[in-house]
């Protein structure tokens, strides 16, 4: 059994990739029970939790001499999924490029509720997403978003919405408790700056993640 600690920028997907396992196997690991408890969502991990990778179970299959086998691993499509909003309002159907490292430039655009929702390669570590034939420019990290209820997951969330604007430094300051005002009047949730259960749900459901 090996255990590794999650370092920022590392994701599920890309762990599992680069050792051979689909996703699945080592997150439903009886290993993983606590982790999994914990962060419910193996898309979002934090720096520092500990995953166990199991060892690889030999299995043996019978060839008859002079044919061929073929031995697929089913593993299931990751996705980059991000919703684009302007002034609280869906994007939608709007025209989009997204670069993912080197591979071929992806274009389309939002859904009615201005989501994009497109296939990746599982060790992907940034893209580049274009708007308004290049009038805007973003560079994304993935694998960087930290799980909703910790303190810098619920700042990554308000100023993903465009609520917060300060520091990633999960510190409850002034900043951050406006900000989660703002979200939870715009949600119809009570404005206590707080980031208790129902709000860091909304949040969850706002972001998608």
């Amino acid at each position: 059994m090996t255990t590794i600690t999650i370092a920022r920028g590392d994701c599920l997907a890309s762990i599992a990739h680069a050792r051979g396992f689909d996703p699945d196997t080592i997150w439903n690991h009886p290993g993983n029970a606590e982790l999994k408890e914990l962060r419910h969502s193996p898309h979002t991990l934090l720096p520092g939790d500990r995953l166990e990778i199991p060892p690889r179970e030999e299995r043996e299959e019978t060839v008859a001499t002079g044919s061929v086998g073929r031995f697929k691993l089913s593993v299931g499509p990751v996705k980059l999924r991000l919703r684009l909003t302007k002034l609280g309002e869906a994007r939608a159907d709007e025209p989009f490029e997204l670069l993912i490292d080197h591979q071929p430039l992806i274009t389309g655009t939002t859904d009615g509720d201005g989501w994009i929702d497109e296939v990746i390669p599982p060790h992907a570590a940034s893209a580049t997403l274009t708007l308004r034939d290049g009038v805007e420019r973003y560079v994304l990290k993935l694998g960087h978003l930290d799980p909703h209820d910790s303190p810098t997951g619920v700042q990554q969330r308000l100023r993903a919405i465009g609520c917060y604007f300060g520091a990633i430094d999960g510190e409850h300051s002034a900043l951050t408790i406006a900000a989660l005002r703002q979200f939870q009047t715009k949600a119809g949730l009570e404005a206590n700056g707080e980031a208790d259960e129902s709000t860091l749900t909304a949040l969850r459901d706002a972001c998608g993640c």
